[in-house]
This record gives C-alpha cells, structure tokens and sequence, in this order.
C-alpha cells in the first residue's frame, strides 16, 4: 500500500535531488544529526526495480547511505512520504553496483519517515550550555 500523495511535484531540493511527489507528515522534522528510522524502495528510472520496500535506520549525515537519499530524509516530517529522483552524482556515479544498478544511473527512490530521534544540539541546549559557561567563568 502506498501513501496518499498530495500533489505531483517536480521541484530541486538545494542538493539537487528532484522531489517527484510528496505528502508532508505531522511529527518532528529530521536535520543532519538526527536518528531516523524510515523505509524506502528503489527502482531505476526506467522502471526496473532494485529493491523492494524495506526498513532503514541511519543518522543522518553519518554517509551510510547514498548522498541522495540522506539528502531527500532531511526536512522530512515523520509520518511523511517523498519520491524523489536521485543523479548518479548522488548515488553511485560511473561505478554503478553489479548486476544492480548500471553506471551513471538516475535513481527512483520511496521514502516513508517513520520516526525521528533527536541528537544533535537544539538551539535551546547550546543556549544554556553558553549561558552555563558565561556564569562559570564570572566567578574567576
């Protein structure tokens, strides 16, 4: 079953990455750092399908996964959906994978954020960690 989608979009993220389709979630909004849990499906841009969908965790920003899929993650809700359309210089460039994915492919990949944890520094935190240093050095 796939996720509703609100609209057929075909706009660049900053990146490059080509968001195709989208439904924005209701929960917390991923950021480099984060911990996320989500599921993806990958298919080549001509149709032929990779994988299936399939369950992946990652912090982001880690370079476990393919630039453009971490990438597509962040500003993602949690409960959202996203299909974006991934160049090969942001997924496997000249070198492909074989038997899987050719040199220089263009990349179909479903993205569904299942759940974010929060870990890097919040605003908030590096405010009273500023805060907590000031008072400690008044002192001396």
């Amino acid at each position: 079953m796939r996720a509703p989608v609100t609209g057929t979009l075909d706009r660049a993220m900053p990146s490059g990455v080509k968001v195709v389709a989208e439904t924005e979630g209701t929960g917390a909004r991923a950021e480099k750092g984060d911990a996320v849990a989500f599921e993806c499906a990958a298919s080549l841009n001509k149709g032929s399908v990779i994988h299936a969908r399939r369950a992946q965790n990652l912090v982001l920003g880690s370079r476990r996964f393919i630039p453009g899929v971490e990438y597509a993650l962040v500003g993602m809700r949690e409960g959202g959906y996203r299909k974006v359309r991934i160049s090969p210089h942001l997924a496997y460039r000249d070198a492909g994978v074989e038997g899987k994915v050719p040199a220089n492919a263009v990349l179909i990949y479903e993205l569904w954020l299942k759940s974010v944890e929060k870990r890097g520094l919040t605003t908030a935190s590096t405010r009273t960690r500023a805060k907590a240093a000031r008072a400690g050095n008044a002192g001396r």
